[in-house]
């Protein structure tokens, strides 16, 4: 949702992810192209309520639910989308209190009588997490001076990776996403999944996570986009070093670019380098909305 759509400017703390940010309108490129027209969707991280504006006024959503690991972001949502869509309102029915993915009664309950949930979830382990740091450490790999401060949402880029060891896409700082796919598999076997992912993991991973959880997986919308300057790329350089001479190099070179147009790919070490090399420069990933349709 853009200003030309509303003349109110969403409330936004600094704990709370940017609404204005590239992620968001590449999110809502895709969402338009779901056909969610009369659904009933859930969202898992409901941030400032700015998607569920979207959904309600823009994508003609017949109810929209959801909840946030954040416990202060349900209420920051509920005035946000009685200020941004007055009509649709009461429409709008969020989980209070902090929900871990879909972990609560509450939440479950709601996603059992959604037609589709949608999320954009954090894709990189904490890098203050031991084991983030010792897989790190053990192909000698720095933590970027990006990652050094703690910012207020940093909730939002990332996650705490030794929780979801477990599933395998955790090797590759998926876990927290696949936790999502099997869980929302499981309360809502016929609800589409629409997610929105950061493509540094490139895009046919993603889409093998989706088909290794019994999703039928297709990318609605992509885009490229800035690297965000507070989130560490070091774990991505470290997978990459972590497939040096196992004879499986080629099948993780994540994907970075040095222009806009996405013309000039970069490999995670070779961004890296650029940027010692070359401190401030701009990196670019592609962002890319992915459905997964029930198989």
């Amino acid at each position: 949702m853009t200003d030309t759509d509303t003349a109110v400017t969403p409330e936004t703390p600094s704990f709370a992810f940017d609404p204005g940010d590239p992620w968001t309108r590449t999110f809502q490129k895709g969402l338009e192209r779901a056909g969610l027209d009369g659904k009933r969707v859930y969202e898992v991280g409901i941030g400032t309520g700015i998607n569920a504006a979207f959904l309600l006024r823009m994508c003609r959503a017949a109810d929209v639910s959801g909840s946030d690991l954040d416990p202060r972001l349900a209420a920051l949502a509920e005035r946000n989308v009685r200020n941004l869509a007055p009509e649709e309102a009461h429409r709008f029915h969020p989980v209070h209190g902090a929900v871990s993915l879909i972990d609560t009664d509450e939440a479950r309950a709601r996603i059992a009588r959604s037609d589709a949930v949608i999320a954009c979830i954090p894709q990189v382990g904490d890098p203050g997490d031991a084991r983030v740091a010792a897989f790190r450490d053990a192909h000698e790999v720095e933590l970027g001076d990006s990652a050094q401060d703690r910012s207020d949402d940093h909730i939002a880029h990332y996650y705490p990776w030794n929780l979801f060891d477990q599933y395998p896409y955790n090797a590759i700082g998926l876990g927290l996403n696949e936790a999502l796919l099997r869980r929302v598999r499981e309360a809502a076997p016929t609800a589409q999944l629409i997610m929105n992912f950061g493509a540094r993991i490139p895009v046919s991973l993603l889409e093998a996570m989706f088909e290794a959880n019994g999703y039928r997986p297709e990318v609605l919308h992509s885009q490229m986009v800035r690297q965000d300057g507070g989130t560490d790329i070091s774990f991505f350089v470290t997978l990459e070093r972590a497939m040096k001479g196992t004879g499986f190099e080629a099948a993780l070179v994540c994907e970075f670019f040095a222009d806009p147009q996405g013309r000039m790919p970069l490999s995670a070490c070779e961004a890296q380098a650029l940027q010692e090399d070359s401190p401030g420069t701009p990196l670019f990933h592609r962002v890319c909305v992915i459905r997964g349709t029930p198989a």
